[in-house]
């Protein structure tokens, strides 16, 4: 029995010493590039507003093989002005980002996502944190204009001041439209705002209706000033010229028109989007067999122009123009082109 017991534990202790340097042995380390970011988070602190944060995110390759950077993708806001696309095996690689600040306001972040070949990590984010502070401050900080063409100009008015640079002065002003007039003044002691020390400035904006073509506005007024620490002002400028009257729609294409018993007959729509009303009517008409009516539909705000077509409507094509009488001082009248083929 004692022979039995020992011949068992000799057994197991060769299992052991057998498979012990099996157990042991290391792996081997996966080749290929391998994609490291020293620091995906630089935070740049408090800047002004309008001012760039400029930063240089750093790779590393600690594979054995050149990484590859695919593609760089930054959020809006954000941009990246170059990239290194291929970075030696155990060498770095710059992502250069730039963040404008000239849209927002407070604590905000960015991100790029970086896409490289790594098996392991294919896809890097890398953020930008700032918190954007203006130091020329500027109240409403915004204009916003929403009226038709032809009507009185628009002016919105700002003031601009500092809490810590009394001696601010304006050095210049750019307008984004050449019918916005931007004008500037010292502020009297009544306009001043309360928080602000020492040099206050009156901006004055003033949109021309009767320059302006209809559509929409989104751009800045830029403002530079001899403050150090931020030169340039954005005040974002808004809104919509609107047409002073639609016609719906805007042409009399009248295509192939056949004329049994019953005259045919088109309508257009006219809306005054002017503060005036106004009163229609047709001054002249150069299509021979065309009759031309205005009904009113919303006295002095919206009319129907109708169009009737009857047998003594020459055959073949026809043009013409429908000239309409508009009482408004600024916009006199209104020309309808026509076009048609009597069949």
């Amino acid at each position: 029995m004692k022979r039995l017991v020992v011949y068992a534990i000799l057994a197991l202790c060769v299992t052991f010493t057998v498979s012990t340097p099996l157990m042991a042995q290391p792996e081997s380390a996966p080749s290929g590039p391998k994609a490291v970011v020293e620091e995906p988070l630089f935070d740049a602190g408090k800047m002004a507003k309008g001012e760039d944060v400029v930063h240089d995110f750093v790779i590393r390759n600690e594979g054995d093989a050149p990484l590859n950077i695919t593609d760089v993708r930054p959020a809006c806001g954000c941009t990246v002005a170059e990239y290194d696309a291929v970075i030696p095996a155990g060498g770095t690689g710059k992502v250069h980002v730039v963040v404008e600040t000239d849209t927002f306001d407070g604590g905000i972040s960015k991100g790029v996502t970086v896409l490289t070949d790594d098996p392991q990590n294919p896809r890097l984010i890398l953020t930008v944190k700032v918190l954007v502070k203006p130091l020329v401050l500027v109240r409403p900080g915004f204009a916003r204009f929403v009226q038709p063409q032809l009507s009185d100009p628009g002016v919105v008015e700002q003031i601009l001041f500092t809490e810590d640079f009394p001696k601010l002065e304006i050095l210049d002003v750019k307008s984004p439209y050449p019918f916005l007039k931007v004008d500037y003044r010292k502020a009297t002691d009544e306009e001043k705002e309360e928080k602000g020390v020492g040099n206050q400035w009156v901006l004055t904006m003033t949109l021309v209706y009767d320059e302006a073509p209809v559509g929409a506005l989104a751009e800045y007024v830029h403002v530079a000033t001899n403050h150090p620490q931020q030169k340039d002002v954005p005040i974002p400028v808004s809104g919509f010229v609107r047409p002073m009257v639609v016609l719906t729609p805007e042409r009399a294409n009248l295509g192939s028109v056949s004329i049994s018993e019953e005259p045919t007959t088109a309508t257009m729509v006219l809306k005054n989007y002017s503060r005036q009303d106004l009163d229609v009517s047709v001054a002249e008409n150069t299509v021979p067999g065309l009759k031309v009516s205005v009904e009113p539909v919303r006295e002095g705000r919206e009319f129907n122009i109708v169009l009737t077509l009857g047998h003594d409507l020459p055959m073949g094509d026809f043009d013409g123009i429908i000239r309409l009488n508009l009482n408004h001082p600024k916009k006199k009248s209104l020309e309808i082109p026509v076009h048609g083929t009597r069949i």
